[in-house]
């Protein structure tokens, strides 16, 4: 008996989908269109911050390099 009412449960899906189907796919492909939308303004936004560390790490190994030379400098000057 469960079987039987199982097919019958996907029978009812089945054509409740073929009702509902046309109404609900500009729902569907609206949130999908959405989730692709926000997926590539993550990306943008991930590539400006990533970009915006390498500047920072650059400036501060820059900074890292110019520390000895100082203090050579200054060594030099006592």
């Amino acid at each position: 008996m469960p079987h039987i009412l199982i097919f019958l449960l996907g029978a009812a899906a089945a054509g409740l989908t073929k009702v509902v189907g046309p109404i609900l796919r500009p729902v569907v492909k609206g949130v999908v269109k959405t989730g692709i939308k926000i997926g590539r303004e993550v990306q943008e936004l991930a590539a400006e911050v990533s970009e915006d560390l390498q500047d920072v790490a650059a400036e501060a190994a820059s900074e890292l390099e110019e520390t000895p030379k100082r203090r050579t400098a200054k060594a030099k000057a006592n």
